[in-house]
């Protein structure tokens, strides 16, 4: 059985270690794609807080209330809401616990630090110099 590298990270949001193998690895912060999407909602709001103390945030806000305000008074069916999304659990992958696996491939695997280099593109050498 050969061994693939791993790189070990650490989610920025949950705090999970997990492992990564090359062929998976794609710049991965998160473990999961909840983590994700939840990291994206907080930067977000933190973003819209920061705007709505601008000046011009809370114009916007003040023309969207006066438009809300309008809106509901020439409402005249109930609204019915949404329906909730179908919740999503964050279930880590199924080598969870296996701390020499891929998170999401599953091959078994040596840690290492960074990725060894492969070299594409690289010139042969050719042992003959350039003429001038």
């Amino acid at each position: 059985m050969s061994y693939n590298l791993l790189k070990r990270i650490e989610c920025k949001r949950c705090g999970l270690i997990f492992h990564v193998c090359r062929s998976c690895f794609r710049g991965q912060a998160y473990c999961s794609g909840l983590c994700r999407d939840e990291a994206r909602k907080e930067k977000r709001r933190e973003a819209q807080r920061r705007y709505q103390q601008t000046e011009e945030g809370r114009e916007t806000r003040r023309n969207g209330e006066r438009r809300r305000r309008i809106k509901k008074s020439e409402k005249t069916v109930a609204d019915q809401g949404s329906t909730p999304e179908s919740s999503r659990d964050n279930v880590p992958s199924k080598w969870f616990g296996t701390e020499l696996r891929c998170h999401f491939c599953g091959r078994w695997g040596v840690v290492v630090q960074d990725f060894p280099r492969r070299g594409y593109g690289k010139k042969p050498e050719s042992g003959l110099e350039a003429f001038p």
